[in-house]
């Protein structure tokens, strides 16, 4: 979990915080009350091992923020609820939609929504040199791994056959926004928060900035709601030349840019512990736009030897 989430969750008065990573270096370890190891999200002890700690520590509330994760967690969700943790995750096939990028389109395009042209590799017919640049990606994954842009049809070829599982994209070219967005525990769209991506590293926003946008709010509305998104989501999308919008990915998770648009009011967090408790959530009341983020490094250091609590 990222340290704004931990640091976010810990400014709630009884609140208490177990964090859990397959690395012993995770930086947010040090931010939680207490941290185990975990076996990786591929590893058969993964679920087992989630199960233990949280029967354990005697969780209230289970709060992933991997893709890997989300599958397994939301198949779970029975088996959690038996200890007493409840899963803060959308339905199976509500992931299933969002964590495949050919699903997505999929999804857009059937209802009526702004996205890029997307092709499974046997389903593209290359007819001339216009229909360049194009994006070949993975149908999953995070952050920018394995994305290329290409420009021509050797390239095409070289790509579809070197990234694992892909797709082929319309390129979009224009400002990139992600859309921080909350739900209720039944999937009814409460708010959400517009970012401008202004730089970005490895997919991850490092400078971005608060905006106020009519279209993309309504869009977002219609998305997570037909979707039953349940608690955060976050949803990307490109404006180009011509003042279109297209959206290219949803993800039912918190963003790791969306430090921003807490800083900037949106009370996500605080609202979903709200939403867990039965209570109203606090909306947008004070909300600052052209509120810029300008992240940097930050260093700390640990004595002595890294503590490791397997579950």
């Amino acid at each position: 979990m990222a340290p704004f989430v931990i640091k976010t969750l810990k400014s709630v008065p009884d609140v208490r915080v177990v964090a859990a990573d397959s690395s012993p270096l995770s930086c947010g370890f040090y931010f939680a009350d207490k941290h185990y190891v975990l076996p990786v999200v591929g590893s058969p002890d993964f679920l087992s091992a989630m199960l233990q700690i949280c029967q354990q520590e005697s969780v209230d509330v289970l709060f992933p923020d991997l893709d890997e994760e989300l599958p397994i967690l939301a198949e779970a969700k029975g088996q959690f609820e038996a200890i007493g943790t409840y899963v803060l995750t959308s339905s199976p096939q509500t992931i299933r939609t969002c964590c495949d990028k050919y699903c997505t389109y999929q999804f857009l395009r059937g209802q009526g929504l702004p996205t890029p042209d997307t092709y499974l590799p046997q389903n593209f017919t290359y007819k001339s040199g216009d229909q360049f640049p194009l994006i070949v990606k993975p149908r999953s994954g995070r952050g920018s791994k394995n994305v290329f842009r290409v420009t021509q049809s050797r390239e095409l070829e070289f790509f579809v056959n070197y990234v694992e599982n892909p797709i082929i994209q319309e390129f979009v070219d224009g400002m990139e926004y992600t859309i921080d967005t909350l739900s209720d525990l039944q999937g009814n769209f409460l708010y959400c928060s517009i970012r401008q991506r202004l730089a970005t590293n490895s997919g991850i926003s490092i400078k971005g900035r608060i905006v106020s946008d009519h279209r993309i709010h309504e869009y977002a509305k219609q998305i997570v709601e037909r979707l039953r998104i349940i608690g955060p989501g976050c949803l990307q999308c490109i404006e180009n030349s011509k003042g279109e919008i297209k959206f290219i990915e949803i993800n039912p998770r918190m963003g790791g840019g969306a430090v921003l648009s807490l800083a900037a009011g949106a009370p996500i967090v605080t609202d979903i512990i709200k939403l867990l408790s039965g209570e109203e959530p606090g909306a947008l009341k004070e909300y600052h736009t052209d509120l810029i983020m300008i992240r940097y490094w930050q260093e700390f250091y640990v004595e002595g030897d890294i503590q490791r609590q397997s579950a």
